[in-house]
C-alpha cells in the first residue's frame, strides 16, 4: 500500500514527488507561523543534544526543509513514510534544497548531514506502515511529533492510537494543513455544488486507514487530544491559488472532475462542461480558489 498524503491530487500522478513539489509553495504561503512558533516554544531538548523530531507520512520532506530554519538549533530528523520512492525522494529534494541556500549537505550511508550556518542538521528516513505499525515509532526518542497533510486521510480509530501514543508519552504535535471541507473557486459555477459535494463524499472513503475523517479530522484530534491533557490550538491554513498558480489550477479541476465522475458517473455531460469552462478561465487568468486547511499544535500540560 502507498502511504497517502492527501486527495488533492492529479489521479494520474497518484501521491507522486511531482504533486508533492507543485504544492510545496502554497502549504509555505498557508501554514499558520503562530502555531508553527508555539510548537518551537514548547520544544525541550535534553540538555547537551541535539532537537530530535519525527515526521509522521512525511513524504519528501516538506516538513523538514518548512521547520528546519524557524527552529534554527542543531537537529536530528526522522521521516518516516511506507513508499521506498518518497524515501528516496526525500534525499534528493532535500539534497537540492540545502544547496540551493548554499549549506553543505553530504550523504552518510543515507543519513543527510548539513551544515548551516552554526546550526547542524541531520535527516534520514524510515519506511513504515503508519496503517498497520504506527506502535512502533520510537516516540520516547524525539522531542516532537510533526505530521503534514495526512491526518485528513486517517480514522477515528486511528487517531485515537495515535492519541494513546501521546498520553503515554507526551510530546508536542504540530499536525498541518488538514483539509476541512471548504473548497471556493471564482468565478462560481452552477454546478460548484454538486463537484464540491461529490468531493467531500470522496474524502470521506478509506485511503488504507479505516474511514477517513475528510474535513473533520482536525476537530477530532483537538477533542481526542484535549481528553488526554493536552493544550490545542486550531488556526486555519488555507491554500489561496490564483494566476500565478495555473499549473495547480489546472491540476484541481481536473482532480475535482474525476472524483466527481467516480461518485456520479451519469452526470459526465455536466462535468465536462465545468472542467471546460475551468480550464479556459485558468488560461485566461480569470480564475481562482480557496481550499480550507486547518493547522494544529496539541501541547501537553
Amino acid at each position: 500500500m502507498t502511504e497517502p498524503k492527501n486527495t488533492e491530487r492529479d489521479p494520474a500522478e497518484g501521491f507522486s514527488a511531482d504533486w508533492l513539489r507543485l504544492r510545496e509553495p502554497l502549504d509555505l504561503a498557508a501554514r499558520s507561523e503562530a502555531l508553527a512558533q508555539g510548537f518551537k516554544s514548547a520544544l525541550k531538548p535534553r540538555e547537551g543534544q541535539a532537537l530530535r523530531l519525527i515526521d509522521l507520512a512525511a513524504g519528501a520532506g516538506a516538513n523538514f526543509r518548512a521547520l528546519a530554519p524557524l527552529l534554527q538549533a542543531d537537529q536530528e530528523w526522522l521521516l518516516v513514510d511506507h513508499d521506498p520512492l518518497l524515501l528516496q525522494a526525500q534525499r534528493e529534494e532535500i539534497s537540492n534544497w540545502a544547496r540551493q541556500h548554499g549549506w553543505r549537505c553530504v550523504d552518510e550511508g543515507g543519513v543527510l548531514s548539513i551544515e548551516a550556518g552554526n546550526a547542524r542538521w541531520q535527516v534520514r528516513g524510515q519506511q513504515l506502515d503508519l496503517a498497520r505499525d504506527l506502535e512502533r515509532i520510537d516516540l520516547p526518542w524525539c522531542d516532537g511529533l510533526v505530521t503534514t497533510a495526512f491526518l485528513d486521510l486517517v480514522s477515528s480509530a486511528w487517531l485515537d492510537r495515535l492519541c494513546a501514543l501521546l498520553a503515554a508519552v507526551p510530546r508536542p504535535l504540530l499536525a498541518t494543513l488538514s483539509v476541512d471541507g471548504r473548497r471556493t473557486w471564482h468565478p462560481a459555477l452552477a454546478a460548484d455544488e454538486f463537484i464540491g459535494e461529490a468531493f467531500v463524499a470522496h474524502q470521506a472513503g478509506d485511503k488504507g486507514f479505516g474511514e477517513s475523517l475528510g474535513g473533520q479530522a482536525a476537530a477530532s484530534l483537538a477533542e481526542k487530544l484535549g481528553a488526554h491533557a493536552y493544550r490545542v490550538s486550531v488556526q486555519p491554513s488555507d491554500w489561496r491559488i490564483g494566476a500565478a498558480h495555473g499549473e495547480m489550477l489546472l491540476t484541481m479541476a481536473r482532480e475535482a472532475a474525476t472524483v466527481a465522475l467516480e461518485v456520479n458517473p451519469s452526470r459526465e455531460a455536466s462535468v465536462s462542461a465545468w472542467q471546460a469552462e475551468r480550464s479556459a478561465q485558468a488560461a485566461r487568468g480569470d480564475l481562482s480558489l480557496v481550499v480550507g486547511h486547518l493547522d494544529l499544535l496539541g501541547v501537553p500540560v
